[in-house]
């Protein structure tokens, strides 16, 4: 206890003991052995002389301390490594040779229990001795075992799950026990993966291309070092995976600089290693790692939702446009009058853009977390937003939008040809214009998912939706019947019969429910690829 209570940097808070705990200031490991010496009634503090400090490839620390007649080290570090300074054993207060594989054994028993297991040993030298290296360390006497509990928190082994479910495996490196770390590993629900562990002595006898080899079959690392760790990393990324690597030691910094993601310690971590990462965990918690990976497939697929409700939207009301230059020489054929007027004007075109960008897009952008975010495999860093179902979509929108429109327009202007004057030609437009903003509307409804159908959730989960469709709808009514409207009209609209709404209604409906088929259809024939490939696997 004296031990691991004087050859440690961990400090605890006087007055500041709470339910279940101490406050501690330093390492949680070293903080508790300073709290079991204190439980045990451990608290006298002998002048510190010199350190040397932990380093992870070492593997201990040792202090010098100042007595009455003579001065003492102390050591303290994995069991293995404590053991190859010692020649002797202290039991029951007399020195013993020393039985090291009886140590070791009862260290692996303990680590089996998923203790993190220290071993402890002195050695008294001469009161004049000021200075400690590493050869004052041979000849020690081992003084025991202290073993601690560090359980994954309930949060911890909940996002492990979540991680297999979304397509990421997660990786143990740590400088414990090997049958610690495979204990740790069962908890944290690693399952098969736990059974191989690779130690750091393993790691050190292979080479970067044996590793390679291996590197995607082994999720449980122990007694690594931060080099091991930057190996791991490397090959790991040699083979094409995206790496997210957490951190807290200096020593941490280069796999934390070879990862995509680095990933510091905000509480435990050292300034170098924030300075090495790209972002910082404020709350140490891994847990946060899965809730930021959620969120950003949220805000990844609203960016897509908007963009796949954007550009198809765009392209019909160019397709509508570029369709009635493309018939201006046959419109003639039907009605002289109409050759001249397009079924929309730019100006349309432009308030089309703004009420888009405006109501309905931002609306969008505001669009809670879809169900299953984290049911659904990576996805290929490769992948354009602009792919096959883009296209697909983009056709059958503009195309539905063009024909809504040019039907709207033709329709009306085509009706009665000897009474088309100037009002019912732009009634005829307005009609037009009205009937693309509806179209608008029914896929804005059903553009709220990429892949799932609007029918899944409910219409009241995004109010902005709600407000956006509304705003939308009262200002196309507003520039339609409101009295400063009529007359002078930059927007060069006129008011409706109420019984062409019925008309234009039916014309934009379509393209909700098509778009909805198409879903449904992609959906199934994605099943049926999927169950496909389960029954006749491809050979590797």
């Amino acid at each position: 206890m004296r031990a691991g209570y004087l050859c440690n940097n961990a400090t605890l808070l006087e007055g500041e003991e709470k339910e279940g705990g101490y406050r501690i200031i330093g390492d949680p490991t070293e903080g508790a052995l300073v709290v079991s010496a204190r439980k045990a009634g451990v608290t006298q503090r002998l002048p510190r002389l010199d350190e040397i400090p932990f380093v992870a490839e070492e593997q201990y620390m040792a202090t010098l301390h100042k007595g009455t007649d003579w001065n003492a080290i102390y050591v303290k570090g994995s069991p293995e490594r404590v053991l190859r300074f010692c020649k002797s054993q202290l039991v029951r207060g007399s020195s013993e040779p020393l039985r090291s594989d009886e140590i070791l054994a009862k260290a692996g028993e303990m680590a089996g229990e998923a203790l993190r297991v220290l071993g402890m040993a002195y050695k008294l030298v001469p009161g004049d001795k000021k200075e400690l290296n590493s050869e004052d360390l041979e000849g020690l006497t081992f003084l025991g075992l202290q073993g601690m509990i560090d359980p994954p928190r309930d949060e911890a082994i909940e996002a492990v799950q979540k991680c297999k479910r979304a397509g990421i495996r997660v990786v143990m490196i740590t400088g414990d026990h090997a049958e610690t770390a495979k204990a740790i590993a069962q908890q944290l629900g690693f399952s098969e993966d736990a059974d191989r562990v690779l130690t750091g002595e393993d790691l050190s006898r292979m080479s970067d291309d044996a590793l390679y080899e291996v590197v995607n079959t082994v999720s449980v690392y122990a007694r690594a070092s931060p080099e091991h760790k930057f190996r791991i990393t490397t090959q790991l990324r040699r083979r094409g995976e995206i790496i997210a690597v957490t951190g807290d030691g200096v020593n941490d910094a280069p796999a934390l600089k070879a990862a995509d993601i680095g990933i510091a310690m905000g509480i435990t971590g050292t300034e170098v290693s924030k300075e090495a990462a790209d972002m910082i965990l404020t709350d140490d918690n891994f847990a946060s790692i899965v809730a930021a990976v959620e969120e950003g497939r949220h805000v990844y697929e609203n960016i897509r939702k908007v963009i796949l409700y954007t550009l198809p939207t765009n392209g019909g009301e160019a397709l509508l446009v570029l369709g009635a230059i493309l018939l201006a020489p046959f419109v003639p054929l039907f009605n002289p009058q109409l050759g001249g007027r397009l079924p929309i004007e730019p100006i349309q075109i432009l308030y089309i853009n703004l009420v888009d960008a405006v109501a309905l897009a931002l609306a969008l952008i505001r669009e809670p977390k879809e169900k299953g975010l984290l049911e659904r495999p990576p996805r290929n860093p490769k992948e354009r937003i602009t792919d096959s179902p883009f296209f697909k979509k983009l056709t059958i929108v503009s195309l539905v939008m063009a024909v809504a429109g040019f039907l709207m327009f033709y329709l009306i202007g085509t009706g009665t040809p000897e009474s088309l004057d100037e009002l019912l030609l732009t009634q005829a437009q307005t009609a037009a214009f009205t009937t693309v903003i509806l179209v608008h509307l029914c896929y804005f409804f059903t553009a709220r998912s990429v892949t799932e159908s609007a029918f899944t959730f409910s219409p009241f989960s995004n109010k902005w939706v709600l407000i956006g469709a509304a705003t939308t709808l009262g200002l196309q009514l507003t520039i339609i019947y409101a009295p400063p409207f009529i007359g002078i009209n930059p927007l060069r609209t006129a008011p409706l019969p109420a019984a062409w709404w019925i008309t234009m209604i039916a014309l934009a409906l379509p393209m909700f429910f098509i778009i909805e088929l198409e879903k449904w259809l992609t959906k199934r024939l994605g099943e049926g690829k999927r169950r496909k490939r389960r029954l006749f696997p491809q050979p590797s």
